[in-house]
């Protein structure tokens, strides 16, 4: 049987100036006529779960491009065998087709490219529940029959949904995204064809953010032990090169920075950092330099702010901070702007 790399991207998107991201079936749901661009890029570790995490993947490394695009599940070929789908997402030429609806997306089926391999799902994988915020998690078992030119056998795993990081992801071209939620999916299962038996382990890790449709980035790992004994291992990456905002939309991630006048001079800087923004109307204000993982070095201010322009200021040479690039997080009533800032 041939071997995929399943690498659906989650349709998402948030319209909320809050701290958190909550995925809901109005704001994330799949829908038909959407496409998804993505950069493919080399593998790197997820890193770390929990709140207030920062993850770095500025140095990803391109390696090629992607694009999924969804459609109504009755206008393919095989709609009739996926009768309880009513979307369809092409990537790379495969097809995944899904049940979405308020409660949730469920995966039903699975087509590839050259139309030789199917797998139908008598008893579904649940991709989503609706809503899904950080701390949020769920898990079951799901299965159905594959069948591979003249070969058929059994598919039966289970999975494990969980939102288990909040924080600000850092990608390359120095964009930086605040207020990321990370949706972490782990699927183990069991191909039975002819006889022969193959564990599959696939962990994804999936960032949303504010106001886009797409994850920003998307990381898959996979491992295999087939019957043989044998073992393989494969990873994929990918991330979004561009807010894709929905209609209506008034801010994206870290667009409310340059609206603020959030501004960091000099920077680069050998000792002393300015920093000023304007403010709309009176709102509690934290600023605050964090190290590249994620900890808090020193706050700046912390006070209920008026309307107008603020300024600080701080000296790299009297916190003793040493040469390297660190953040500088505003949070604005709970909307955080980050900026990157290098002491020379």
């Amino acid at each position: 049987m041939k071997k995929f790399i399943f690498i659906f991207l989650l349709l998402t998107s948030v319209f909320a100036v809050k701290s958190q991201t909550v995925i809901t079936y109005e704001n994330h749901g799949i829908f038909p006529d959407t496409r998804n661009v993505m950069k493919l890029a080399s593998y790197l570790s997820p890193g770390e779960s929990g709140r207030n995490v920062i993850w770095d993947f500025s140095l990803l490394q391109l390696t090629g491009n992607f694009e999924g695009v969804s459609d109504y599940s009755e206008n393919q070929n095989q709609s009739s065998v996926f009768n309880m789908a009513n979307v369809a997402v092409e990537e790379f030429g495969n097809y995944f087709f899904f049940r979405v609806n308020e409660e949730g997306i469920e995966q039903y089926g699975f087509l590839s490219s050259d139309k030789q391999t199917m797998i139908i799902y008598n008893e579904p994988f649940i991709k989503i529940k609706y809503p899904f915020a950080f701390g949020d998690n769920f898990e079951g078992n799901y299965g159905g029959s594959i069948s591979s030119g003249c070969s058929n056998g059994s598919i039966d795993g289970t999975y494990r949904i969980e939102a288990d990081g909040l924080g600000t992801l850092l990608l390359p071209g120095n964009v930086t995204y605040d207020n990321a939620l990370r949706i972490k999916e782990t699927k183990a299962f069991k191909q039975r064809v002819n006889d022969s038996t193959t564990d599959t382990r696939i962990v994804t890790y999936r960032w949303y953010v504010n106001e886009n449709r797409y994850p920003v980035l998307t990381l898959i790992s996979k491992e295999m032990n087939y019957a043989s004994g044998a073992k393989g291992n494969t990873t994929q990456a990918a991330f979004n090169p561009e807010m894709v905002l929905r209609p209506g939309s008034s801010l994206a991630a870290n667009s409310s920075g340059p609206a603020m006048g959030f501004e960091v001079f000099p920077n680069p800087s050998t000792d002393k950092f300015n920093i000023s923004f304007n403010l709309p109307g009176a709102a509690d204000v934290n600023l605050s330099v964090f190290h590249m993982n994620g900890s808090v070095i020193r706050q700046i201010a912390e006070a209920r702010l008026q309307e107008g322009k603020h300024s600080y200021s701080f000296s790299a040479r009297e916190w003793n901070l040493p040469r390297g690039t660190y953040l500088l997080r505003l949070n604005v009533d709970g909307l955080e702007i980050t900026s990157k800032i290098v002491r020379q």
